[in-house]
């Protein structure tokens, strides 16, 4: 291995787009395009939108086309396989999945270093028994745990029987995308067909049962009853998509709620908001989120797994309790009333989440990880990447 540069392959279950997980791992990519060994990843479904962009770059991203459900063992020489191949230092695991194939495929191709991350809990959140069980053993071949949250790391031990001590937590990062120099904002308002009086709030989130999007609606409703003039733009695909087009439709607000779909242009979209809303059940460190507080909006967030660890109570946002549609609305409408102070708290969570929760400050703890040094919860971000420019 060089230990300045190692060589490091993602194993991660797909890359569609919408995910934090993916989105990290395709940023992390790119980010190291430049590298003398540029990395490698492996997608154990398919290789999804981001997967294909990655393709298009000119990064090798493989993929067996297996279809989840049950065990799949021809998935672990498949991937000692690429490890030799691609010379492989490093195996970055991303979530559960990738990392029960991906330690007897290091061993196999002759015991590499071996990195598992942990992005976020399943909602409900249940002990597995087999997990508990075969985890202490799993983890032998594992050379650091990681979680991107506090919250996170504590489930991980009390449900899921990984050693405290064995744990490292790498909070996610974000690069500070901005606005092209044509940007109008105005403009992008006519585009999303919001009309000319109306005040903004808004969303980014795949559409699945663990965001509680329909918390979102109800409160949302309540809003309107005193700010009829508002509405809400929520980005994203999912599951669930169609139920709560239908749910705003029962609800009576459906002409003061936009479902953007997956957008590229959410660093144009961010600005337009007043607030940022975030209503999961679960959450690790929402990337969504640190983009919306990187521009400067306030955030209102459930007081679930990572998000407090974000979310600074009336500094840098509000929190409010686990599917409380009520708390939610009174909370959006005392921040629309006193927009003075919503903007302060965005600027707060702006430079809170410039100098905690940067993408080179992830980059740099991640390299220090898979050089075998610890990560370095103090570091500040500046130096940025993966290999030197």
């Amino acid at each position: 291995m060089d230990l300045l540069i190692p060589k490091v392959m993602h194993v991660i279950l797909s890359l569609d787009a919408g995910g934090g997980a993916e989105r990290l791992v395709y940023d992390l990519v790119r980010d190291a395009a430049f590298c003398p060994a540029p990395p490698v990843v492996c997608c154990l479904y398919h290789p999804g939108k981001l997967g294909a962009l990655l393709q298009q770059e000119g990064f090798r991203v493989y993929s067996p086309a297996t279809k989840p459900g049950g065990l799949q063992w021809s998935l672990v020489p498949w991937l000692a396989h690429i490890i030799r191949q691609e010379m492989v230092d490093v195996v970055h695991a991303h979530q559960y999945t990738p990392m029960f194939y991906s330690v007897p495929a290091a061993l196999a191709a002759g015991r590499k270093r071996v990195i598992y991350t942990e992005h976020g809990r399943l909602y409900p959140d249940l002990p597995n028994w087999k997990r508990r069980l075969c985890n202490p053993l799993l983890s032998r071949g594992i050379d650091q745990i990681v979680s991107i949250s506090d919250g996170t790391k504590e489930a991980m031990v009390a449900i899921d029987n990984f050693a405290e001590e064995r744990i490292a937590v790498v909070h996610n990062g974000v690069l500070f995308a901005r606005p092209g120099s044509a940007f109008d904002p105005e403009e992008k308002r006519r585009s999303l067909g919001i009309p000319p009086s109306h005040r903004i709030i808004g969303t980014a989130a795949r559409l699945e049962r663990i965001k509680n999007l329909p918390m979102m609606l109800r409160g949302f409703k309540r809003v309107l009853e005193k700010m009829p003039e508002t509405s809400l733009l929520i980005a994203g695909r999912g599951s669930r998509e169609n139920a709560l087009k239908q749910y705003a439709q029962e609800l009576g607000i459906e002409k003061n709620v936009r479902f953007l779909g997956l957008r590229d242009d959410l660093p144009e979209i961010y600005p337009l908001f007043e607030l940022f809303l975030l209503t999961s059940f679960s959450e690790g460190i929402s990337v969504t989120l640190l983009e919306a507080m990187s521009h400067g909006v306030a955030p209102i967030a459930t007081r679930v797994g990572g998000n407090p660890e974000v979310v600074l109570e009336g500094e840098t946002g509000l929190l409010v309790a686990d599917d409380d549609y009520i708390e939610l609305g009174e909370k959006i409408l005392e921040l629309m009333a006193f927009p003075e102070r919503a903007q302060r708290m965005g600027d707060a969570a702006r430079n809170w989440v410039g100098n905690h929760f940067s993408f080179e400050k992830m980059v740099q703890d991640y390299l220090r990880l898979y050089r075998g040094a610890e990560a370095d919860p103090d570091a500040q971000a500046g130096t940025g990447g993966t290999c030197v420019r």
